[in-house]
C-alpha cells in the first residue's frame, strides 16, 4: 500500500494554512472552510485508492486526526465501487 498523503491545517498568524505533504497549498481565514476543502481533496484521492490523512491543529502544537473516509450508516464505502455519485 502507498504511503498516505498527509494534509495538515495549522494556524499561522491570522490564517489557517493547508499543507499537503508539508507543501503549502492554500490559506483560509476560517478553519471550517479549510477543513471542508481538505476533506474534499482527501476524498478525491480516496476515490483513486490513495490513502490520506488529515491533521488539524486543535491547540498550539496539538494535532487531531480527522476521518476523511466517506461512510454510510453501514460503514465505510469501498474506494471505487463504480457508482457515479457526482449527481447524488
Amino acid at each position: 500500500m502507498a504511503d498516505p498523503v498527509t494534509f495538515q491545517i495549522a494556524r499561522q498568524g491570522g490564517l489557517w494554512v493547508l499543507t499537503r505533504d508539508g507543501r503549502r497549498q492554500a490559506e483560509y481565514s476560517h478553519l471550517d472552510r479549510a477543513t471542508h476543502e481538505a476533506v474534499e481533496l482527501a476524498r478525491e484521492l480516496f476515490r483513486t485508492g490513495q490513502p490520506t490523512r488529515l491533521l488539524v491543529e486543535a491547540a498550539e502544537g496539538k494535532l487531531i486526526e480527522v476521518d476523511t473516509e466517506p461512510r454510510t450508516p453501514d460503514g465505510p464505502l469501498p474506494a471505487d465501487d463504480g457508482v457515479d455519485r457526482s449527481r447524488a
